[in-house]
Formats: C-alpha cells, sequence, structure tokens
C-alpha cells in the first residue's frame, strides 16, 4: 500500500471521528427537558438514561451539608395563574396532585442559590430502577417576573 493512500485513509478516518463527536457533543447540549406528567408517561423506558425534567420544588426539602446532599421531590409545575406571582409551595403541593407522580430526587454537590420549596428547576441525571432520580445537575429557573416583598407597618 502506498504512502499517499495509508495518509488519505488515515485522514478520512480522523474526519470521521471529528464528525461523529461533534454530532454526540450537540445532541447532548441540545437535549430537550421534560414536564414531569410527559417524563412520567414515558414509563421505565426511561430508567438508566440520561434525561432533564422541569418541574417545581415540592415541600420536604432535606439538605445535608456535612455529605453535601441534597434530597426533594420535583413536582408537576403549578398552571400560570396570570396573577404574577410565581409559584409557592402550596401551588407546587396542589399541582403534583393534580398531575404527575413526585419525582424523588437525590443530588451530590453544593446547594444551588435561592433553592427552596416552590421554585421552578430543571433537574439533569437520571432515573434509578429504585424511581429516584439521581441528578447530576440542578438549574433553579429564574422566575419571569419580580414581585417586591410587602412591607408590614
Amino acid at each position: 500500500m502506498s504512502r499517499r493512500l495509508r495518509l488519505g485513509l488515515a485522514g478520512a478516518g480522523i474526519s470521521v471521528a471529528l464528525v461523529l463527536l461533534m454530532v454526540t457533543a450537540i445532541r447532548a447540549a441540545s437535549t430537550y427537558y421534560y414536564t414531569l406528567p410527559q417524563f412520567r408517561a414515558l414509563g421505565p423506558s426511561e430508567v438508566g438514561r440520561p434525561v432533564k425534567v422541569n418541574g417545581t420544588v415540592g415541600p420536604g426539602v432535606q439538605w445535608d451539608y456535612q455529605a453535601e446532599q441534597l434530597r426533594f421531590d420535583v413536582v408537576a409545575a403549578a398552571p400560570a395563574s396570570g396573577s404574577g406571582s410565581g409559584a409557592t409551595p402550596a401551588s407546587a403541593s396542589s399541582a403534583a396532585n393534580a398531575g404527575a407522580a413526585p419525582l424523588p430526587v437525590v443530588y451530590h454537590g453544593a446547594e444551588p442559590d435561592t433553592f427552596a420549596p416552590g421554585i421552578s428547576v430543571v433537574v439533569s441525571g437520571r432515573l434509578q430502577p429504585s424511581g429516584t432520580f439521581v441528578a447530576e445537575q440542578v438549574l433553579v429557573k429564574c422566575p419571569s417576573t419580580y414581585v417586591a416583598a410587602t412591607s408590614n407597618g
């Protein structure tokens, strides 16, 4: 085999590898996230696959600062009420009762800023066979409107 042919084959192999790497990176970066009811509708087919789920942090957040472990439930996002007040813990729990079952989440890492019940989040990770979602990333979504605190007095 001539030297020119070997170089051509090596170049073609490297080009194919680069294209596959780019396609994989683009697909991973553009992963769509599911709402909690959509995710629950997929069923057990999503066990072990990387996925993003959007919802609201439910009541009962547990933070273990020594282990840097956060445990919480993601509940279905409350429908927009039009009042501009954002989600509250009460609306989060009512949304859970109206839609899909809560998704228990475990996250190892620093607790995100502004993390509290009623806040909208996107969790990225994998569903375990036990039904627990192990999050690799927790993104706290900013509210679309700002509501100033009211002063009492």
